[in-house]
């Protein structure tokens, strides 16, 4: 048993040092073939049944609903978005479903393989290509269902990743806005603007303007008075969203409740409002180490496991958010910091992401469970390794040797 594992363990150091010696035209033209023939496919299957399995109905309905000056939230659950999301949605509610949805599915999936794209040119300009093309590979399984049905984790995902890029850079506005567009997307994103927001004091004002004009947009509506009382309806909604019923949240308390084990909102909301304390002092230390790029890349990955753990509203899907990061630091740590051990690990974790695309059974067995499970197993890892860590050395992806 033991000369099986080693030659397994053989097998996947020699892959590694096959990435590393291919050439770099190769890997870019592999990894955009892969993005062009997996949009084309999504899209070719969107543009033939624009409505099936389709989440955008409800954007679709409350873009229409908001120009006819209609209420945008009814019941329950619907339509759980910013007024500003439907006027963001409107130039593809516009075309006809055969067009405007597909355009839209490409618009996720491009956003996201530019993200990948812009981190590995930060993270390993010498070895962009290869790093970029591991990448794609490894986040493809978490995209799955959100690609097909049009949910918007994708470029909230790319999004995330644009933010760690230009606070590394200190480019305060442009991180600005793509915290901003977070919040149009999913108003999740307030517990990351405002932990960026603490952490970096430079992005206060920058933030404070963008999202003073993000909350402007609703009044270019030709009835501000509509417009103001859906910005209203959208709070009364949001506290209601905030308490989800029903077994099918992918949250830690999803993950305790198949074990059962039930905990009273209450104590929900002491154990989220606790790990959130604990995330910021996390951030804080990873956000002053010496190497900007990483401690921000640090800061977006434990707010990503963060969002998925404590958001009570987490589904299965919404994992690409974290699927991207571990993509980016499995492909790094294994490509450029030659560590192969965590490399294999980010790995694994990358396709776990993805376990509901992998067969009905394999949804039975992992749903609800395994993705959170494994998401605190990250969790408690990176946070012990930031807490060993000296201040002042890379706290994400120590490099062994060069990147």
């Amino acid at each position: 048993m033991r000369s099986k594992w080693d030659g397994l363990w053989t097998k996947w150091l020699r892959l590694w040092d096959f990435l590393g010696r291919l050439p770099a035209a190769h890997c870019l033209r592999a990894a955009l073939l892969v993005w062009v023939i997996y949009s084309g496919v999504v899209a070719t299957i969107v543009a033939v049944d624009p409505s099936g399995r389709s989440a955008t109905l409800e954007y679709q309905h409350a873009t229409d609903n908001w120009w006819s000056g209609k209420p945008l939230y009814e019941g329950k659950n619907h339509y759980l978005y910013l007024p500003q999301f439907a006027v963001f949605y409107t130039p593809f509610e516009l075309l006809p479903d055969r067009v405007g949805e597909p355009l839209w599915r490409l618009v996720c999936m491009g956003s996201l393989a530019w993200a990948l794209w812009a981190a590995a040119s930060r993270l390993a300009p010498a070895q962009k290509e290869a790093v970029f093309l591991i990448a794609t590979v490894l986040v493809l399984p978490s995209t799955f269902a959100s690609a097909r049905n049009g949910q918007v984790n994708m470029p909230l995902a790319a999004l995330f990743i644009f933010t760690a890029l230009a606070l590394a850079k200190e480019r305060w506005w442009a991180a600005a806005a793509a915290l901003a567009l977070t919040i149009v997307f999913k108003p999740i994103a307030l517990a990351p603007i405002l932990l960026c927001a603490f952490i970096y004091p430079k992005l206060r004002l920058p933030m404070l303007v963008a999202l003073l004009v993000t909350a402007a947009v609703p009044l270019a509506h030709p009835d501000p008075a509509y417009a103001l009382g859906e910005c209203g309806a959208f709070v009364t909604k949001l506290q209601s969203a905030g308490k989800p019923t029903g077994n099918s949240w992918c949250d830690f308390a999803g993950m305790l409740r198949v074990t059962a084990i039930h905990f009273s909102p209450s104590v929900q909301l002491a154990i989220r409002a606790l790990a959130g304390l604990l995330t910021l002092g996390l951030c804080w230390r990873a956000a002053k180490c010496v190497d900007a790029l990483r401690g921000a890349f640090t800061v977006l990955f434990l707010t990503m496991i963060y969002l998925m753990l404590f958001n009570p509203r987490t589904e299965t899907n919404s994992y690409v958010m974290l699927g991207a990061f571990v993509a980016i630091w499995a492909a790094v740590e294994g490509l450029v910091c030659r560590r192969p051990d965590i490399a294999l690990w980010a790995s694994l974790l990358a396709l776990l992401l993805g376990s509901e695309n992998y067969g009905w059974v394999i949804f039975l067995l992992t749903n609800l469970w395994a993705k959170a499970l494994a998401t605190s197993a990250l969790g408690i890892w990176l946070a012990l390794r930031l807490m060993r860590t000296p201040q002042g050395r890379p706290v994400l992806m120590d490099a062994k040797a060069g990147g």
